[in-house]
């Protein structure tokens, strides 16, 4: 029996759509929970407090004795634009702003699974079962329980299905705030729009560095890479799961950030330059944050930019190679996490660091998920055909 019809089968009927409603929904509720008693430790809330408060919340990071204004893992990791993106927070209580934020962050998972399937033209039904498959995913309640900003790039990406080529570029350069994602995106705007494009996609960063600059009355060029330095010291690279990254500088043990991000960047442009030829924009997509998966560090919550790929996999079941592709992401959504819980429990430990053996498999199924959609429309694993 083939995988699509079984899968049909199991799912595709009002009882196992109740269900899996039900499921969705008790996830949700359960991240919420989480988000708001002991998580939200990624929302930038205390940093943007500081900033409020005329304090460089990068300098507070790196040279301050005492980071007690900074809760939890609340690190200024984000670019300048971030502080005054989030600054009507800073103006609620800390229990306030969490539950906004939370609330806000369901909104901005759903609304991003919506604006993709509907760009899909998926059937009513297989759009609630995609919804619902996306809800229940660990990265989903990840995201929601720290508070994490992965939704809202996500929906930024989501912005290049857009027709008006500034207004695309504006707003999928919003996206940048969070360096990890931007190479890629950078890079193909550039390759296919020209120089004017990629500055109007860095417009949103550029004039929230100068704000920031201005308003803590700060020399620009003093305050331009202070995130960068930030982000080197304040990221838990023992935490991401299978990327370039982590790679050359924990196992490799190259010393040199700089050198790596370098090696990264050109790897990233080659990338670049080959979806620079593909016309399917949600297939360019959902490529381009694939690609950024696999180059930079990525703790779990980000692998919600994986809705794409299971969208377009899902969409072209009948082929192998999208059978392939949609086992791969639900192995990131699910298998990661259940792994995970049967090493909790074998070790008796409260948390698992994930191993050399670990990041290296996520890397190449990463890799192996870009080529396979690549070329999804196909039955064969052995043909990786890089023209369009």
């Amino acid at each position: 029996m083939q995988f699509n019809r079984l899968l049909k089968i199991i799912f595709f009927n009002k009882i196992s759509i109740l269900l899996l409603i039900i499921l969705a929904c008790f996830s949700i509720f359960y991240a919420l929970i989480v988000a708001n008693t002991n998580g939200s430790m990624d929302f930038p809330y205390s940093p943007t407090k500081i900033f409020i408060d005329k304090i460089n919340p990068y300098e507070y990071f790196l040279y301050s004795e005492d980071l007690s204004r900074i809760i939890g893992v609340q690190y200024p990791v984000y670019a300048h634009a971030t502080f005054i993106l989030f600054s009507p927070f800073s103006y609620f209580e800390w229990d306030i702003s969490r539950a906004s934020w939370s609330i806000i962050n369901v909104l901005l998972g759903l609304l991003c699974s919506y604006i993709f399937l509907k760009k899909a033209e998926i059937n009513k039904l297989e759009f609630i079962f995609l919804i619902c498959i996306f809800c229940i995913s660990t990265p989903f309640r990840n995201c929601i329980g720290n508070g994490q900003l992965s939704f809202l790039i996500l929906l930024c990406f989501s912005a290049y299905l857009i027709n008006n080529i500034y207004l695309k570029s504006f707003l999928v350069g919003i996206s940048y705030i969070k360096y990890s994602f931007m190479p890629i995106m950078a890079f193909s705007i550039y390759l296919r729009d020209g120089f004017k494009q990629l500055f109007i996609s860095g417009l949103f960063c550029f004039i929230g560095w100068i704000i920031f600059s201005f308003y803590l009355s700060q020399n620009i060029f003093d305050t331009l890479f202070q995130p960068i330095m930030v982000a080197l010291n304040g990221f838990d690279s023992t935490l991401t799961r299978g990327d370039l990254y982590t790679i050359l500088s924990n196992i490799f043990k190259i010393n040199n950030s700089f050198a790596i991000i370098l090696i990264i960047f050109l790897i990233t442009f080659i990338f670049s330059k080959n979806l620079s030829k593909i016309n399917d924009e949600l297939l360019v997509i959902n490529l381009m944050l694939i690609v950024s998966l696999f180059t930079f560090g990525h703790l779990i919550y980000d692998y919600v930019v994986l809705f794409p790929a299971l969208i377009y996999s899902f969409k072209n079941l009948k082929f192998l190679r999208a059978k392939i592709s949609f086992i791969i992401v639900l192995y990131f959504w699910f298998g990661i996490r259940i792994i995970e819980r049967i090493k909790m429990i074998i070790t008796e430990t409260s948390v698992i660091i994930p191993t050399t053996f670990d990041i290296i498999l996520n890397f190449f199924l990463l890799i192996i998920l870009y080529f396979l959609n690549r070329n999804l429309k196909s039955n064969s694993l052995l043909r990786f055909n890089l023209n369009p």
